[in-house]
């Protein structure tokens, strides 16, 4: 392979002659070999719409010359349109505050204006990757803000998946808000519920995720962009953190703010805990629901088998015909992914030191991950399972007419001891609670269905059948 020579303070580095990148960039490369995962494309793409947005400001107010701006700017566009996305190489793992990863970046776009200025990669003669392309800017603030940025535009897929969800469960909660089950505390069944109860119960959970996760990441949109190395904005223009602000939003089509303290923003990460916490819990609404659906196609001979998932693989290498809750099951990796995505975040977020925290990689790369795990779990749940989900309401009913889950609508017409001892009766004697109570001639089967009918909800004693019992 072709190399050029590149030299940095350290002494002479060896790049492949094509590339766009250069010697920082190859010496993280070589020393950050420690996972298969790369940084994540959305943090790169926020890094350089950040550098297009720094360019045209600083090309604004005088700091850089108009044709080093406009060059940036088209290979900051090029990049964007995906020319270069194989020069964005590195490991997600690296060096504290994403250094590699921006200087990468830098890198990168140095090299491409050096080409439509007329310059060779690697010569730097017309744009350098520090000079010009980081006017401003420092590692130190554009990496929490990129993160921010990349968070933000992941958040809408998210969000429109767990809205199309919420419709789905509500659409289930609709079609089968008649068919009555037996309710289960404790794994043991307990009084009756319906079917639309339950589903209308996931759907206002998920709107309640959707609105916390809404919530938490607003803070995301104040940036400390211009606050270069520790914040204060050291090298950087006065009026430059207000206007590459501006810039941004115009770039990204977010509405973004500049954050009240650029020294509070380098140091502290606890806002990217907060959102990440919304997410978890938002996992553990799709893990819980995706345990119920496990716990209700069990069977399909032996189990409760009240539910019907789309078949969508055989379940076994061995057994014939079996079919697996295989999409419930990864919606529970992937929640127990989020929750441990979660806890990294959490212990990134306090490990900062003095000026800054280094933990931002580790940051990004669960946070944004796990928001595209979560989007696409989100979609995947939604289309190959709960829309294709069936009640068997023939096993509902028979479940429900063999239990005694609606003794406890019995009791103020009966008294809590004498249903209790018809419940005891029955089940030692095999019988149905329905069976019994006609046997022994305390209701009639007319009055019985409709004491059962108001088992599912709140109701006002009949009086007039009251009054006909105690008789």
């Amino acid at each position: 392979m072709a190399k050029r020579i590149e030299e940095d303070f350290l002494g002479k580095v060896d790049v492949p002659a094509d590339a766009y990148y250069g010697a920082f960039t190859v010496r993280a490369m070589n020393t950050f070999k420690i996972s298969r995962s790369n940084v994540h494309p959305e943090l790169y793409r926020a890094v350089i719409m950040i550098k297009k947005a720094a360019a045209l400001t600083n090309g604004e107010l005088g700091v850089i010359d108009k044709k080093v701006s406009d060059a940036i700017v088209k290979a900051c566009d090029e990049s964007l349109a995906g020319k270069f996305s194989d020069q964005f190489i590195l490991d997600a793992f690296q060096a504290g505050a994403g250094t590699p990863l921006h200087m990468n970046v830098n890198e990168v776009i140095a090299n491409r204006a050096n080409e439509l200025l007329g310059g060779k990669k690697g010569e730097y003669k017309f744009v350098h990757p520090n000079n010009h392309v980081n006017a401003g800017q420092s590692s130190n603030d554009v990496t929490p803000t990129a993160v921010r940025i990349a968070a933000l535009l992941l958040m809408h897929p998210l969000l429109k998946e767990i809205e199309l969800l919420e419709k789905t469960l509500t659409k289930k909660s609709s079609a089968y808000a008649k068919v009555i089950k037996v309710g289960r505390t404790h794994l043991q069944d307990a009084v009756p519920i319906s079917y639309g109860q339950v589903f209308d119960a996931y759907a206002i959970a998920v709107k309640k995720d959707h609105e916390t996760i809404l919530e938490s990441f607003e803070s995301l949109r104040e940036l400390g962009i211009g606050g270069t190395a520790v914040g204060t904005g050291i090298t950087a223009h006065p009026k430059f953190k207000e206007k590459i602000v501006q810039q941004l939003s115009k770039v990204t089509h977010l509405e973004l703010s500049l954050a009240e303290s650029s020294v509070e923003t380098t140091h502290n990460m606890n806002l990217f805990s907060t959102s990440s916490s919304a997410l978890r819990n938002y996992a553990a609404t799709l893990n819980r629901i995706a345990n119920d659906l496990r716990l209700l196609v069990s069977g399909p001979k032996t189990g409760i088998a009240e539910v019907i998932l789309p078949e969508i693989e055989p379940g076994s290498s061995i057994m014939p015909g079996k079919i697996n809750p295989s999409v419930p099951e990864a919606v529970n990796m992937v929640a127990f992914q989020i929750m441990a995505n979660d806890y990294a975040i959490l212990l990134a977020a306090n490990s900062g030191q003095l000026e800054l925290n280094f933990m931002t990689p580790l940051i990004a790369h669960n946070l944004l991950n796990g928001m595209e795990m979560l989007t696409n779990c989100t979609r995947i749940f939604r289309e190959k399972c709960i829309d294709g989900l069936r009640i068997d309401e023939k096993k509902v009913n028979e479940h429900f007419n063999n239990s005694f889950v609606y003794a406890t609508a019995l009791n103020p017409y009966l008294g809590y001891s004498t249903v209790s001892k018809l419940v005891t009766e029955a089940y030692k004697k095999g019988k149905s609670l329905r069976t019994l109570i006609l046997e022994k001639k305390l209701l009639g089967e007319k009055e019985l269905n409709k004491i059962i009918a108001t088992a599912t909800g709140p109701s006002e004693v009949d009086r007039g059948l009251l009054k006909k019992v105690k008789k």
